[in-house]
């Protein structure tokens, strides 16, 4: 039986266009989408952090200057030395993914191991308002870390101890030599106020030599401390729950998605009455559209609120953002839809599904390829995630944000309004 949906195809090959376009959603999605989580863990050397060494050495061990020397030659991890005022400003800005804090009495505790064994505590600090996923990998990494430097830590101790053993060793093999002395002395009729100097000094050397055997042996009992080092996590900006920390991105794509539908469904070029000026038209056109994607917008914050129980640093401030991002979505999908038809909401549609990959949402941008770490700044989904981190986990100013955001929306929309002047005498449809 022949087809008539061939048939009808080869009659309208402008729908082939159409098709071959929705053809390649579904390669477009998983390619950058898995792109973007292909191999994180295996990237981590491409995450920043900072090492802030405030240790002050003894005369005999140099712990913090040690171990930040291996952390910045390191390969494995990215982390550069730099003082802690610096640190925690790039720590809040998001340029920076963890701090770790060498305290300054960490080599004369280390030094005293073997005679006061106490666990250290090091900190180190993320931020989950920033990247959730990058404090969890943070976290990963500084517990593989920890291992390594109680390795450290517990072989210098034991080095430790070995020299005591052998300096209490020569004192008991010194002090034999006396007695020896002695017993001579003794056999040969000296005065016994030599003798008596001699016993003490015996008996001085006995005693100093078995202090420092009870301090080897307490010390040998270190060897089942598995970990003198305690890295403790401390969040500058924590989230209570994971979803939390993906709530700037999962909105972010809901708006674009929303924008995306209603283009597709609605024409928004079409006239539905006789107007004397175009700018009438237009202003009736988006009037109506602005209210209603911003009714939409207000739909999503309305349901994070009551049903996810989303719970953001400034509400308010969250809600008004997420109405001025959908209105700078709205006005660059609607002016690629106007002038261009339905190939401009489809490439709206795959310009979305590269953001998607691109805005660093799941996993941070320093673990994905260079394409997009050059092009994630620029994208306007990664714009408003930056915005709406602020107002959700991180607190401080969006005025840059706001004002990309309005600089957006004055542009596509003189863009829409240049397509309703340049069909000004277009019929109405009534």
């Amino acid at each position: 039986m022949k087809s008539r949906e061939w048939s009808y195809l080869k009659k309208h090959p402008a729908l082939w266009r159409i098709l071959l376009g929705i053809l390649v959603v579904p390669l477009v999605y998983a390619a950058t989408f898995l792109a973007s989580v292909w191999n994180p863990y295996g990237e981590l050397h491409n995450l920043p952090m900072a090492v802030v060494n405030q240790d002050r050495s003894t005369q005999t061990l140099a712990w913090g200057r040690q171990v930040t020397h291996e952390l910045t030659r390191s390969k494995s991890l990215q982390f550069h030395e730099m003082g802690a005022a610096r640190a925690q400003r790039e720590l809040r800005s998001g340029k920076l993914f963890l701090v770790l804090k060498i305290p300054a009495n960490t080599s004369r505790r280390l030094s005293r191991l073997a005679t006061d064994p106490q666990q250290l505590r090091v900190t180190y600090q993320t931020n989950a308002g920033q990247s959730a996923i990058a404090a969890k990998m943070g976290n990963s990494a500084m517990t593989k870390l920890q291992a390594t430097l109680n390795q450290a830590a517990v072989q210098g101790e034991l080095q430790a101890i070995q020299r005591q053993t052998a300096q209490a060793g020569k004192r008991v093999t010194a002090t034999a030599g006396q007695v020896t002395q002695v017993t001579r002395a003794l056999a040969a009729g000296l005065p016994a106020s030599q003798v008596v100097v001699a016993n003490t000094a015996i008996a001085n050397g006995l005693a100093q030599g078995g202090q420092q055997l009870r301090a080897t042996q307490s010390a040998q009992q270190l060897k089942n401390l598995a970990a003198p080092i305690k890295l403790v996590q401390h969040d500058v900006a924590p989230v209570p729950n994971n979803g939390t920390g993906m709530a700037p991105y999962f909105m972010t794509i809901s708006l674009f998605v929303g924008c995306i539908t209603l283009n597709i469904i609605y024409d928004a070029g079409k006239r539905h009455g006789n107007y004397r000026r175009f700018v009438n038209a237009w202003l009736d056109k988006m009037g109506f559209l602005w209210g209603f994607v911003m009714l939409a917008a207000s739909g999503m914050w309305l349901g994070t609120y009551y049903i996810n129980g989303l719970r953001p640093l400034e509400p308010v401030k969250t809600y008004l953002l997420s109405l001025l991002i959908i209105l700078a979505f709205f006005s660059l999908v609607t002016c690629f839809r106007l002038w261009l038809g339905l190939t401009g909401a489809w490439l709206m549609l795959i310009f979305m599904l590269f953001q998607i990959g691109c805005s660093g949402g799941t996993y941070p941008i320093q673990l994905t390829n260079p394409l997009y770490r050059a092009v994630h700044p620029y994208l306007p989904m990664t714009i408003a995630m930056n915005g709406l981190h602020h107002t959700i986990s991180l607190g401080g100013s969006i005025s840059g944000v706001v004002g990309i955001l309005v600089g957006m929306i004055v542009v596509f929309s003189l863009g829409t309004l240049g397509f309703f002047y340049w069909h000004r005498r277009d019929a109405a449809v009534l």
